[in-house]
């Protein structure tokens, strides 16, 4: 049977964009990947942010770097100094730009917009059917980064919703030298609540309202506080919005994946892209991305998401639990990691690169209590779930 591609790409955002970019840079190969993308046009709807750890392959794509980052509630601020690992910042269209250029001066990648998905891809014999609105289309392989379904409650242990505006302020307001991590307001009954502040310049930033909880929030639950946050960081100077982004980050997926057949592999930030007790995203899409076009190069299948070390599992799924269970003490819980530990082995520990003393330094930094409490109701519940099932 003839095929329309040698591997079928589903889905031209960021892991598939990332892929694409990768398997273009091995031009050489005679595979030929065939992404789709639904969307005709691409806009500067994302910014992704990572602390830099060394020379990485988007340097010369950095929007701004800072050098010191602060956490605040209404009477706590830690300051915390991170020149030896900037965060940085990459917007989304220079992102896009660049890697749909590279693909586009590519033999082996092809990119084609405006195609949308019509239903799940369907095994016959030794290939992909993939019903599309242009038609079929017939592969030998397939990585899928579309979600399989939209969010919705119960689905993660927590949902990170944010909504962000870029705003150019008449005034110098913003120090573009710090970064807001986490500015936390108003306490939320069932989550929690904080503003997120990315100043590029003293009059430009981004400013993003996000909101940690059991639920996913549109941008319409989220305008309200975004609208209040803007005008008080702008001290009621005028200000212009040149830009916005929204977003619904998983945290702790509840449901495994089904099973991938031979041939298909589920990719992106539903599929184990996303830090579960972050959401940090970028540096995992890359990192697998690297390991699933080298696969694809030796002729082998591309790989899935890594699975995270059992101890960071662990540790991600009861700090999860417990600011669900106590979301009141959301602030108390981030500024006390930031207060305590040293930003080090806190940046290293968030960035997927933390040892086993990275790791106790984060535990060492929370309320005990809290946590053995959260620890014992789980195995309570489990035990009782165990005793059901006989």
């Amino acid at each position: 049977m003839l095929v329309d591609a040698d591997l079928l790409i589903l889905g031209g955002g960021c892991a598939g964009l990332s892929l694409g970019q990768r398997l273009a840079e091995q031009s050489f190969r005679s595979e030929r990947a065939l992404i789709l993308e639904e969307r005709t046009i691409y806009t500067d709807d994302r910014s992704w942010c990572f602390w830099r750890f060394g020379e990485h392959r988007f340097d010369h794509l950095i929007a701004h770097s800072w050098s010191k980052m602060r956490l605040a509630s209404e009477d706590t601020s830690v300051m915390a100094d991170c020149k030896s690992t900037p965060y940085q910042m990459l917007s989304g269209l220079t992102f896009y730009d660049e890697a749909c250029n590279k693909i586009k001066r590519a033999s082996n990648v092809e990119l084609s917009l405006g195609v949308r998905v019509m239903e799940p891809p369907r095994r016959v014999g030794a290939h992909w059917h993939v019903e599309t609105n242009k038609g079929m289309l017939v592969s030998r392989q397939i990585v899928d980064t579309i979600p399989l379904r939209v969010p919705k409650a119960g689905d993660a242990v927590l949902w990170q919703s944010f909504f962000g505006q870029e705003v150019l302020c008449e005034r110098a307001v913003f120090d573009p030298l710090t970064v807001s991590l986490m500015d936390f307001g108003e306490c939320l009954q069932d989550g929690v609540l904080f503003h997120y502040v990315l100043p590029i310049s003293a009059t430009r930033a981004l400013i993003e309202t996000t909101v940690f909880g059991p639920l996913p929030l549109l941008v319409t639950d989220l305008a309200k506080r975004q609208a209040a946050s803007v005008a008080k960081l702008c001290n009621g100077y005028r200000f212009e919005v040149t830009r916005s982004e929204n977003g619904i980050l998983p945290m702790g997926l509840t449901k495994s994946l089904p099973e991938s057949p031979p041939g298909y592999v589920r990719a992106g930030l539903m599929s184990g892209g996303a830090r579960p007790s972050t959401g940090y995203a970028f540096q995992r899409i890359q990192s697998w991305a690297e390991t699933a076009a080298a696969q694809i190069g030796r002729g082998l299948p591309p790989a899935t998401h890594k699975r995270d070390p059992i101890v960071r599992q662990m540790m991600d799924g009861l700090f999860l639990r417990v600011v669900r269970a106590n979301p009141e003490r959301g602030a108390e819980l981030f500024l006390g990691i930031f207060e305590s530990a040293n930003p080090a082995r806190v940046i290293r520990f968030l960035s997927d690169r933390g040892s086993l003393l990275d790791c106790a330094s984060v535990v060492k930094s929370l309320p005990k209590a809290l946590f053995l409490n959260e620890l014992w109701r789980g195995l309570k519940d489990r035990s009782l779930s165990l005793i059901g099932a006989k």
